[in-house]
């Protein structure tokens, strides 16, 4: 994940996506909250809906977290509780 200026565009900071601790969204105030590193950060989301932010972060880490196996069976639960969003 890269923090990026708003104004510029340009990166100012790079997290891999195994340092992610947790992340929740609020989902009245559009706002994604992540533990990187024990560290809280904030992103807001202006331009597209924050499911999008959640759906993407957890599919990633979903797909980080299997085997290269071709055989590995699909674990539809996890991944529905990882990128799902609301209860």
């Amino acid at each position: 994940m890269t923090r990026m200026d708003i104004h510029t565009g340009d990166p100012t900071k790079t997290w891999n996506y195994t340092t992610v601790e947790n992340w929740s969204v609020n989902w009245d105030t559009r706002h994604v909250h992540l533990s990187i590193n024990g560290r809280d950060h904030a992103l807001q989301c202006y331009t597209a809906d924050c499911k999008v932010i959640h759906e993407f972060i957890g599919g990633y880490i979903f797909l980080s977290l299997r085997s290269p196996e071709k055989s590995q069976t699909l674990d539809e639960e996890y991944f529905q509780k990882l990128t799902g969003g609301r209860d």
